[in-house]
């Protein structure tokens, strides 16, 4: 949903009510937590054609409370955000965290969440190490119903074992000595060790927040050098302070970013004005 003031439908001192509570509940027999999650439902509606029949369709409850099982809270309010335009940091999120979250998309049919979550893993936004690769390849089995999921996880994670092994056989059979001997292991290493050849080679030193080497930081933000998902900042005290992350380009002179509220902004696509800011 492109309104960039949706996310204020949100806000507790919003003039427009919401209308459905979503609950989540954890503990034991004595003692129970609950957490909530509210939102609109013409919203969600609009935004999901599963929300739409559960709150529209011929068969609907008029329920204003709603019990979540399978997801948590954080997740949900993670998706419920994305309606509503508010875009999560995904450098904040890790892998499982994010197979939680398509498994959500998939299931309220929210394609452009889904297409978010694979470009956030196939662009590497989020840090796979060689010490948690076989973890994270056990979650793209784990989501192989879920087949781009699944592929976009298996695909990074061999990506990851290629640019360590740098063709270096020794490397390669030093890893896999080391690898717990398991049925389950043996899938992935399987899986991975026969993607080797297809997936590309991981660049040497790139940086994690501009993706290139060298490292854009300091450098002003242009057309050309637009790297979606990275962090920002205004040159010497110049454009938005609260400016967190670059999301998209809207034309040649403007673009939308991610403020540390959650909230979108279009701002002035000058690099004199708004600098990479990498740690």
């Amino acid at each position: 949903m492109a309104a960039p003031r949706l996310s204020k439908c949100l806000e507790p001192n919003s003039r427009i009510p919401t209308d459905i509570r979503f609950l989540f509940k954890s503990g034991g027999a004595r003692r129970w937590e609950v957490k909530e999650v509210k939102a609109q439902k013409m919203i969600l509606a609009v935004a999901s054609n599963v929300f739409e029949e559960e709150f529209y369709g011929d068969k609907n409850e008029s329920k204003d409370e709603i019990t979540i099982v399978d997801a948590s809270q954080e997740v949900f309010q993670v998706m419920i955000d994305f309606i509503y335009n508010k875009h999560p940091n995904w450098k904040d999120l890790n892998i499982s965290f994010l197979c939680s979250l398509y498994y959500l998309a998939e299931k309220y049919n929210i394609g452009s969440l889904k297409t978010e979550i694979i470009a956030c893993i196939s662009e590497q936004k989020i840090k796979i190490t060689k010490e948690k690769v076989l973890e994270d390849a056990h979650l793209a089995e784990k989501n192989s119903h879920h087949d781009p999921l699944s592929e976009a996880l298996y695909d990074v994670a061999t990506a990851v074992l290629k640019a360590e092994f740098r063709d270096k056989v020794e490397k390669a059979s030093e890893f896999f000595k080391e690898a717990e001997f398991s049925q389950a292991n043996a899938v992935v290493l399987f899986k991975m060790m026969s993607r080797l050849n297809s997936v590309k080679t991981l660049p040497p030193s790139c940086c994690n927040n501009c993706q290139q080497t060298p490292c854009l930081t300091g450098k002003g933000v242009t057309r050309k050098n637009f790297v979606p998902g990275a962090k920002i900042e205004g040159f010497r005290g110049m454009g938005f302070r609260d400016v967190d992350e670059l999301i998209s380009q809207v034309e040649s002179s403007q673009f939308n970013a991610r403020f540390k509220d959650g909230t979108m902004k279009l701002c002035t696509l000058d690099p004199n004005i708004y600098i990479y800011k990498c740690s």
